[in-house]
């Protein structure tokens, strides 16, 4: 007993700890929530992506200020730092995931193999601890089972908060809906078959049918007027009647019409229909995704003796996964609210699992945190030490048609930098911790799609600084001076399994040097050039554009 929750305590430990590891696994996680959270409550510089269009945004508001808004609310009394805005975000989403944790304990009990095995999956401890809607969706699942469990237990006042759940996780992702609505018909079946059966009144299934319609109607007209207001298609017009005008804006149908569109999934890549359960799945769960099918055909033999959480848990697993194989673009995250339905479904066989399960379990977790805590790991550190090579005061003394810049107490001076990101995810440009006005400021350009040929036609089209100085002077920052108080700098940010030559070769007129470099950085779309050369390709690096000598002015001596 001892021993268990020890171990239990060490790898909710672990998880936290693990957060802050600067893996990177799709752009969603930063620019569907913390970008916006941050450009909105901070005021700093941010990328607001085409979901967000006033038009016809396709993301509710409301969700995404309650699982990325808490951390920059708290970092609107706190000093701001590229470190600082990374790290909240990231705990914050860590201790969020504990919700899992403590209402499958509620549900189960004081399973020990079963808490152990939830708080193990390398799931909670990489996907959970970034800012995914996906993510959050799996918490509010799990909030709906802990409140089905109570509505099973004779708790009916828990019907208002399941309607109101329920409502929060469909505006959260359009894949929750599919894995939710087992949860939706088992709290019905139960109240239809306490009314047959004598124990509740028709006056009372009246009364629980109200209160559960009512929590999801309330949630849902919040949720719109909510994103009504956000996206200004509705005004406030104060204190006198009718106190709004405009019309509403309903995010959800948005979603779903834009998904509805094969044309529009096909811009973000079609997969095969059995991927989600070939692939995805055993990706996500491994042993106990097969332990699951194993036990599928036990379990629905077992009929009327299983309870309804039991059988609202196996539902929603085998609901999500078929209906999300239905449609064409599949991505393993969406996957992530089926983890409370498969642990609780199988919570009874656990303890009949044999050894060898437990040590598959292990290696599989082991594995593929190591590969996932890796995947694109430097983008986060290179753009924070971008947020921090340039100062909001500095002074700059010329050299030639460059000058070198350091911290002082000058102001007025304009430092710009250009930072182009070529073969990696795009760079959140909330982590520079910019302010909007800062006189201080990186661009960052994201050079995806883009030919080889283009690229370097844009390197050499940008500014470029003299070699000499940037190897000469690694305390101090080199800039081309482009006006009167105003200077300006190029960045390239290459991960080391793209040739540089491709990019500088001999001919162009510029060379590339080295200024920053973060390791490990592993990018899956290049992993035959990693497993090459691991240790030269596993690195993300920044490099200063320079002219070659025949094209930079000399210095002045």
């Amino acid at each position: 007993m001892r021993y268990s929750s020890v171990l239990y305590a060490g790898l909710l430990i672990a998880r936290v700890l693990f957060s802050v590891l600067p893996a990177y696994i799709h752009p969603d996680e930063f620019f569907q929530s913390s970008e916006i959270a941050a450009s909105d409550i901070l005021q700093v510089a941010g990328l607001r992506t085409w979901e967000f269009s006033p038009l016809a945004p396709v993301r509710s508001i409301v969700p995404i200020y309650m699982y990325a808004g808490p951390p920059m609310l708290v970092l609107s009394f706190l000093p701001l730092t590229p470190q600082t805005l990374f790290y909240s975000s990231r705990v914050f989403m860590a201790l969020l995931s504990f919700a899992v944790d403590w209402c499958v304990f509620r549900i189960v009990g004081k399973k020990r193999r079963t808490m152990l095995l939830l708080a193990s999956s390398y799931c909670l401890a990489v996907f959970h601890v970034h800012t995914f809607a996906n993510a959050f969706a799996s918490v509010v699942l799990a909030a709906c089972f802990w409140l089905l469990a109570g509505i099973e237990a004779g708790e009916r006042r828990r019907l208002f908060a399941l309607g109101a759940a329920l409502a929060l996780g469909s505006f959260t992702h359009i894949a929750f809906p599919m894995f939710a609505w087992p949860l939706g018909a088992a709290s019905l079946a139960m109240l239809v078959s306490a009314t047959r059966s004598g124990r509740l009144t028709y006056c009372g299934l009246a009364s629980a049918l109200i209160r559960l319609a009512a929590g999801g109607i309330l949630t849902v007209l919040a949720m719109v007027v909510g994103d009504s207001l956000y996206y200004g298609s509705l005004k406030w017009q104060g204190f006198r009647y009718p106190f709004v005008s405009g019309s509403l804006t309903f995010t959800v149908l948005n979603n779903v019409a834009y998904n509805s569109q094969h044309d529009n999934l096909a811009a973000h890549g079609i997969q095969p229909r059995y991927l989600h359960a070939l692939v995805n799945m055993p990706l996500l769960f491994g042993p106990l995704y097969l332990l699951a099918i194993a036990r599928l055909w036990a379990f629905l033999r077992a009929g009327s003796r299983t309870s309804y959480v039991s059988m609202a848990a196996a539902a929603s697993v085998l609901s999500g996964v078929a209906l999300l194989s239905a449609a064409p673009h599949q991505e393993a995250r969406f996957l992530l609210p089926a983890l409370p339905g498969l642990v609780i479904s199988t919570r009874r066989w656990l303890p009949r699992a044999p050894r060898y399960f437990w040590w598959a379990w292990i290696a599989f977790n082991v594995a593929l945190f190591a590969v996932f805590s890796v995947h694109q790991a430097g983008v986060v550190p290179v753009v924070a030490h971008l947020g921090e090579s340039v100062w909001p005061h500095a002074q700059c003394r010329a050299m030639g048609a460059d000058a070198l810049c350091s911290r002082g107490a000058s102001a007025g001076v304009q430092l710009n930098t250009r930072a182009y990101f070529v073969s990696t995810y795009m760079a959140p440009r909330h982590l520079l911790a910019q302010r909007a006005d800062a006189m201080a400021r990186v661009e960052v350009v994201d050079l995806v799609g883009m030919e080889m040929a283009q690229i370097r036609d844009v390197i050499a089209g940008s500014i470029h600084v003299n070699e000499t100085l940037v190897r000469a002077n690694p305390g101090e920052l080199v800039f081309r001076q482009t006006a009167s108080a105003q200077y300006e700098r190029t960045f390239v940010v290459v991960p080391g399994s793209v040739d540089l030559e491709r990019i500088a070769p001999l001919s162009a007129n510029y060379r590339l040097v080295r200024v920053f470099s973060y390791a490990p950085h592993v990018n899956f779309d290049h992993m035959a050039e990693t497993l090459r050369s691991p240790v030269q390709s596993s690195r993300l690096s920044v490099y200063a554009v320079c002219g070659v000598p025949n094209v930079n002015t000399p210095l002045d001596q």
